[in-house]
């Protein structure tokens, strides 16, 4: 017996199968205007095609969805015609003729809209952007469109009590009009309470400097993911996690602000080589916190055979404004023993930084510079600098190691003068800009520009590291690192007072994280801009997207310079190009 029940139920498996054979092809026609069609062909899609077999139930069906779909773009008492012809050698041809009645068109919008929401200026430029006016053809998209839009609304905006007092969608098919009747009752508009944090470092009163609301101030969610932005952008925390309770009975919303501290600790480390340098590290340091005033701590080690350099900035957020606003202490030594260029020197600097929602940050302050040093043929030189510095930068991209669009500005301008104990008179500015775009996927461009002015009573006495050079794999490829610049009259480098350089490279993706690079780049030092000293370059590289971050490879050589140098250089480097 059990034997029978399985071969039964395979039978009919078998049969269903049989049965659910597509054997004719739909084709629709008579409505011309491309959307509607689209829309008939949508719904129409929804049938299984081992349903489309030609009966009479298929046929129902099909009737059915196409009248749904022009029922939802305004067009009702639509007749359906059905003719079936038979096809050699394919299956037959069912075609769906469809005579469109004339549409129907909105006559009355009745929206009426009791409690707070009503007099709310979002709630009115929604009014004025999503209610069609009369006469135009009836949408069931729009319709509820509107409805979402205006619930979405009242959520975002805190009337967590508002519900429907009704919604109706009228249609008079044979007066061809319809009517929007709508009715919604928004309540009143919930204000914050509480705002708590917890498992947080970092003292209260600055925490709450950083907040853009107070409790007493309306719900609005955008709110919460700015608060959540603001909190995260400070380099305190690792997680942060906005909580909202509503409370029904007093009308308001408590935030609880869920912490997670970021590690005391964090390290970075780079490794390069270039064909006249050698090997190169950096390890930077970092502390994101160091006590609960918010206090952090930067330091940069630079090491190559020819250059060490050791850097540090000590952050203290301003109370009042901690997020925007704070004061660096910084501090540095560097050594250079390259070609004609040896120095020691030292620097001390004390800034103020103001930091604006648009990326845009400005600094000003005073820095102290004392360097021992011999460039070219010079005699070794001791000077010290003391000299006002500002600066304004901004770097802007999609947050991917290997950035697919970015871009960054930098301008620094500093003022030394003999009235404030500087050995020396001058003023200098440098300005830079980096562009990164990607376009059709795979096609990306990096556009990368510099120019410097350097203006000096004395020259000789301004130390190499205030002076001007080219070359190497962030200035012009195809030339040695700081290997551009004008030259005494033994042929030793200088050092110019005048700085400019341009790079184009286009890169093609040539698989997954891996990018081939085509570039050409020029510029000069010299001691006045002009197209005689400009040096070009141009070469191939790979970019490789790793996991730690934009690793590249490039072989350059020249292509023009006042001298026609030859060779070729090799780069490596690790990091990022804005």
């Amino acid at each position: 017996m059990k034997t029978k029940f399985h071969y039964l139920a395979l039978l009919m498996v078998f049969s269903g199968n049989v049965l659910a054979e597509q054997t004719v092809e739909l084709e629709v026609k008579g409505v011309k205007d491309k959307e509607l069609l689209e829309n008939v062909l949508v719904f129409l899609a929804q049938i299984d095609k081992a349903e489309a077999d030609g009966s009479e139930r298929y046929r129902y069906r099909v009737e059915q969805e196409a009248d749904k779909a022009l029922r939802a773009k305004g067009y009702y008492n639509s007749l359906f015609q059905f003719t079936q012809s038979p096809r050699k050698g394919k299956k037959d041809l069912l075609v769906l003729n469809i005579s469109l009645d004339q549409p129907t068109k909105l006559d009355e919008r009745d929206i009426k809209v009791e409690g707070e929401l009503g007099k709310d200026v979002d709630y009115q430029k929604l009014i004025e952007k999503a209610v069609p006016a009369s006469g135009t053809v009836l949408n069931h998209d729009t319709y509820e469109g509107l409805k979402s839009s205006l619930e979405k609304l009242a959520q975002a905006k805190g009337y967590f009590d508002a519900n429907w007092l009704y919604h109706r969608l009228e249609v008079y098919p044979r007066e061809h009009t319809a009517d929007w009747r709508l009715g919604y009752n928004s309540g009143i508009r919930y204000k914050y309470g509480e705002i708590s944090f917890t498992n947080s470092q970092i003292r209260e009163d600055y925490m709450r400097n950083i907040l853009r609301i107070k409790p007493g101030d309306y719900y609005y969610i955008n709110d919460l993911s700015k608060l959540s932005s603001d909190y995260s952008s400070s380099n305190w925390f690792s997680s942060v996690l906005v909580e909202p309770d509503v409370n029904e009975q007093d009308k308001t919303v408590a935030l609880h602000v869920l912490l997670q501290p970021k590690k005391r600790n964090q390290m970075e480390i780079g490794v390069g080589y270039a064909t006249d340098v050698g090997p190169r590290f950096q390890f930077n340091w970092k502390k994101p916190w160091i006590n609960s005033r918010g206090h952090s701590l930067e330091t940069t080690t630079f090491i190559s055979t020819p250059e060490q350099r050791v850097e540090l900035g000590y952050n203290m957020p301003v109370k009042e404004n901690p997020l925007k606003y704070y004061y660096q202490v910084s501090a540095g030594i560097e050594r250079e023993n390259r070609d004609d260029t040896r120095f020691t020197g030292a620097n001390l600097g004390f800034q103020r930084f103001w930091n604006h929602e648009t990326g845009w940050a400005f600094s000003l302050g005073m820095k102290a510079r004392y360097d021992s040093f011999q460039q070219g043929s010079e005699p070794r030189t001791k000077t010290l600098l003391l000299y006002p510095t500002a600066s304004l930068n901004r770097t802007r991209s999609d947050g991917n190691r290997f950035p697919l669009w970015g871009d960054s500005q930098r301008l620094t301008v500093n003022w030394g003068n003999k009235v404030w104990a500087s050995d020396v008179n001058f003023y200098s500015f440098k300005a830079s800009t980096a562009w990164i775009r990607t376009y059709a996927h795979n096609h990306r461009f990096v556009l990368r520009g510099e120019v410097g002015y350097l203006n000096a009573d004395d020259f000789t006495r301004i130390t190499p590291s205030l002076r001007y050079f080219a070359g190497g794999d962030m200035s012009v490829r195809g030339f040695g690192y700081k290997k551009i610049s004008p030259k005494d009259s033994d042929g030793k480098l200088t050092g110019g007072s005048h700085l400019l350089t341009t790079a184009v490279e286009y890169q093609y993706q040539l698989y997954p994280n891996w990018w081939g690079a085509l570039f050409y780049d020029t510029g000069l030092s010299s001691h006045h801009f002009k197209s005689a000293e400009l040096h070009s370059g141009a070469g191939i590289g790979v970019r490789w997207a790793s996991p730690i971050g934009a690793i590249k490879f490039d072989l350059a050589t020249p292509v023009s310079s006042p001298n026609n140098e030859k060779g070729v250089q090799f780069y490596i480097g690790l990091g990022s190009e804005l």
